[in-house]
């Protein structure tokens, strides 16, 4: 026997995880731009392997990382390792290697187009 019964359980709102709000948390154009199915692979991979809004941080720190007209001084010693403030480029690089090498290919053939393009700024 259930422990609820069918109607109870389609009466019930979707349970859906809080969107974070604020100036950190816009969504950058190239995760906006994905599928649906590579959205919903991306909120697997932040489910399962990462955490939460994951590709949203990384990908904004790495752009602000690139922006910053002193990013080719940056040094391990003297930063504090928040991703937002002074981030690790190596560990940004590997995130974002992950995510792309997890969504489905023609999402993640835009992704690593968008990254290439981020590249040229190094």
């Amino acid at each position: 026997m259930a422990r609820r019964s069918p109607s109870q359980v389609r009466s019930d709102p979707p349970r859906r995880a809080p969107r974070p709000v604020g100036p950190g948390y816009v969504t950058p154009p190239a995760l906006a731009r994905l599928s649906p199915r590579g959205r919903a692979s991306l909120a697997r991979l932040e489910r399962t392997r990462l955490w939460p809004v994951t590709a949203n941080e990384v990908l904004l720190s790495w752009q602000r990382f690139l922006r910053d007209p002193i990013h080719r001084l940056w040094d391990t010693s003297t930063s504090c390792g928040v991703p937002m403030c002074c981030p690790d480029p190596d560990e940004l690089r590997r995130m974002l290697s992950l995510i792309a090498a997890r969504l489905p290919t023609k999402d993640a053939r835009m992704f690593r187009q968008h990254l290439a393009r981020l590249d040229e700024l190094w």
